[in-house]
């Protein structure tokens, strides 16, 4: 038997849209041994997501190996159509442990290229399989992708709501055209986001995380990104879409994590979650030793 690990990811990180994602320390898992095909589920999803052929991680497996051969058992942590990347973390899973029976040695590179034709962006995907933050692009239509730091200058405390956002609904209220002031606006912060994430500069990230590409037209689905970025508490660097939403980063001061994750817990429903997170250094593996 093996199993495999992957972390949820947050994307954009503010101006770095459908560019920049941090993996966060919340882990999927999936238990693979030999023997008739099986499919089990536990935890988030485990009422809808698919038993057959059609569950994503099983899709991404079958690009290395045949899944028939294997009984599957998930563990599923990361909440569902959140802005968490819990696609990429299933995806992810299903590349790792494939290589693994297959007993392939396939670099991370490989894989996202693999992942790709199933998740569409590969800036979440980029995170799940790297670990760290990292930055993802095309190059003559190949997906690429570099993890440039093992964390960020400020910590994650998500705010997850109950409620839940679809990408492509999200996308859907996206203008086609934005205007040269937003683009150029949003080109410098995302120059500084990549700056400040290198450097381990809280002060530039402080300046970075300001974005007029996406965060204003999800205000409808998202309103949680709304009320924190009027409100955000004391110690807050900045507040973020995760994603698609509807779950929102507050990055905190990391020497005010702590009093950031009790206001919110203070100040937000009883339905919403407040999540205080590290980055996860490591992106989808092999747990060894099971």
């Amino acid at each position: 038997m093996i199993r495999v690990v992957a972390p949820a990811s947050t994307a954009n990180l503010g101006p770095g849209f459908d560019a920049a994602a941090a993996a966060l320390d919340l882990w999927n898992e999936v238990a693979v041994e030999e023997g008739s095909f099986a499919v089990e589920i536990e935890g988030e999803g485990a009422d809808e997501i698919p038993c057959d052929a059609s569950h994503l991680a099983l899709r991404a497996f079958s690009l290395l190996a045949p899944f028939e051969l294997y009984r599957f058992r998930f563990v599923n942590r990361i909440p569902l159509e959140r802005g968490l990347g819990s696609s990429a973390a299933s995806i992810a899973l299903g590349l790792v442990a494939g290589a693994a029976v297959a007993g392939r040695r396939v670099t991370p590179g490989e894989l996202l290229a693999l992942g790709e034709r199933l998740e569409g962006h590969s800036d979440n995907l980029a995170a799940a399989l790297y670990g760290g933050v990292c930055l993802a692009w095309r190059r003559n239509g190949t997906p690429r992708a570099q993890r440039i730091a093992g964390d960020m200058p400020a910590a994650p405390v998500l705010a997850v709501p109950g409620t839940r956002t679809g990408t492509a609904q999200s996308r859907n209220g996206l203008p086609f055209t934005i205007k040269h002031d937003d683009a150029a606006t949003n080109a410098g912060a995302a120059a500084l986001l990549g700056a400040a994430i290198v450097a381990g500069d809280v002060e530039l990230l402080r300046d970075a995380l300001h974005d007029r590409l996406h965060e204003p037209y999800r205000l409808n689905t998202a309103p949680l990104l709304r009320e924190l970025q009027a409100n955000a508490p004391e110690g807050t660097v900045g507040v973020t879409l995760s994603g698609s939403g509807p779950a929102v980063v507050v990055w905190a001061d990391k020497r005010r994590t702590g009093d950031v994750a009790d206001a919110l817990r203070h100040s937000l429903s009883d339905e919403t979650q407040v999540l205080p997170l590290a980055v996860a250094e490591e992106g989808a593996h092999v747990v060894v030793g099971v």
